[in-house]
């Protein structure tokens, strides 16, 4: 197994990783809040427990039982059965292992601590348990009682290629750059395509100024693993060193492509765009980071109101506003639960599903929406999705009644009036071309041209 720690990129200045880059403090917020995350129970928990513990058939439904609760985020589930299997088998370090994983997602770190300290006792000699409570140690900040534990697992286990990568991290924590390095030179000599060791030496030989060596690195890094978000941000730093600032937006936007809400990788692009000159495109990045300290913002009202759908609401509709229509429907959705005829969320919700494609969807909660209460927002977006099913009349029904008054609006009579010439139903063809050049005269006559619905104009009759 392998456990690695990351300290946060906070300035042009500092940043490290992990593979999965998930113990670095994110500044933006997931786009989709879930419950707590479920504990990885696919990774091995420790070496092989005696024979007499496997044989135990209650100790072991126990143990999968929390097993599978953890992985489904039921946490006080997970607690309580793997409890119920420590009273029956107190000397099976798996057990409290998983139980200290999941008190460590729960946020009852003195628990998890506790339970590590009693896996590493049942099992002194297990170099593989020493790097796992040296990682959440140091995850806490306790550098010093890190060290140890894999001081000890490297005694335990020479070859442990992790634990030299988890070591490495606490000498970069304490700014010992050079004993970082020849650890992390150690993890990688190990495992040669250990990309962790290779992305934290880069990183460490950054900090040491050794930029040609450390661009080596990150290079190899992002060649083993190309979608190594830090280590392409890792790249960008070194770049802006040598001012090499093209070099350093294009690696900036390796980052924000693989991770387009974390404001430190739009940060960075953003200072290397300036000094490019390229300030339509800095601007652009300043905008989106305005978005998210937003979406921030929404996001922790929301949290400390989880009831209230109003929170939720709101928050949806910057997603819709920032493109983001999947984690829209998911909050649109919860405000649902919370009131289930909502009309506001009713209709915000079909506008996020009709922008993903799913247009029935979008007519159902339309639908939904405008029994509750016939706004001309829900006419206005069913109108939308009927004109996606090319259902012009239903679409211009919708628009009428929505008294909305943009080009899309005229396209709906231009596709009717062919179909009704294609029917020999010319009068009625005529009578829809007209509409539409009333519509897109008007629009042309206008400052802003896409006044798409609660318009001041009558709808052409």
């Amino acid at each position: 197994m392998r456990s690695y720690v990351g300290f946060c990129l906070v300035a042009l200045t500092v940043g490290c990783g992990s593979s999965a880059d998930t113990a670095a403090p994110v500044v933006g917020v997931p786009l989709a809040i879930n419950g707590p995350s479920p504990v990885d129970t696919a990774k091995p928990v420790s070496t092989p427990v005696p024979a007499e513990s496997i044989t135990n058939a209650a100790v072991e439904r126990m143990f999968k039982k929390a097993q599978q609760a953890a992985s489904a985020g039921q946490t006080a589930a997970a607690v309580e059965a793997v409890s119920q299997a420590i009273g029956l088998e107190p000397g099976d370090s798996r057990l409290f292992r998983l139980r200290a994983d999941v008190y460590s997602v729960m946020g009852e770190y003195a628990n998890a601590r506790a339970d590590y300290a009693l896996a590493v006792r049942t099992e002194p000699q297990n170099a593989e348990l020493r790097n796992i409570r040296g990682y959440f140690l140091m995850s806490r900040g306790l550098t010093k009682e890190a060290l140890a534990d894999f001081d000890q697992a490297l005694q335990l286990n020479p070859e442990f290629a992790a634990a030299w990568n988890n070591r490495g991290l606490v000498h970069l924590a304490n700014q010992d750059y050079k004993s970082a390095v020849t650890d992390f030179d150690k993890a990688a000599t190990i495992d040669g395509k250990y990309a962790d060791a290779l992305n934290n030496r880069g990183f460490a030989k950054f900090k040491m100024g050794q930029l040609p060596d450390a661009l080596s690195d990150l290079k190899l890094t992002v060649k083993l693993k190309p979608n190594y978000t830090t280590a392409w941000n890792n790249c960008g730093l070194v770049y802006m060193q040598q001012n090499e600032y093209a070099l350093a937006a294009d690696a900036f936007s390796h980052a924000v492509r693989l991770a387009p809400t974390d404001m430190r990788w739009l940060e960075h692009r953003r200072e290397a765009l300036k000094k490019l000159g390229r300030y339509a495109e800095a601007g652009a990045d300043a905008e989106k980071i305005q978005w998210l300290n937003t979406l921030n913002q929404m996001t922790q009202q929301a949290l400390n109101q989880p009831n209230v759908s109003s929170a939720w609401i709101t928050r949806a509709g910057h997603l819709v506003d920032g493109s983001e229509f999947t984690a829209a429907v998911e909050d649109y959705s919860r405000a649902l639960t919370l009131n289930p005829a909502n009309h506001e969320a009713l209709s915000g919700r079909a506008l996020a599903w009709l922008n993903l494609g799913q247009v029935g969807k979008a007519i159902a909660d339309c639908d939904e929406s405008l029994v509750a209460e016939p706004t001309s927002s829900a006419f206005s977006i069913r109108g939308d999705a009927w004109f996606a099913r090319a259902n012009y009349d239903q679409a211009i029904e919708d628009f009428e009644a929505a008294h909305r008054f943009d080009e899309t609006v005229a396209e709906a009579y231009r596709k009717r009036a062919t179909a009704r010439r294609a029917d020999g139903k010319d009068g009625l063809a005529d009578a829809d071309l007209q509409k539409a050049r009333r519509i897109t005269a008007a629009l042309n006559g206008e400052t802003k041209p896409r006044k798409t619905e609660n318009t001041q104009l009558p709808f052409p009759n």
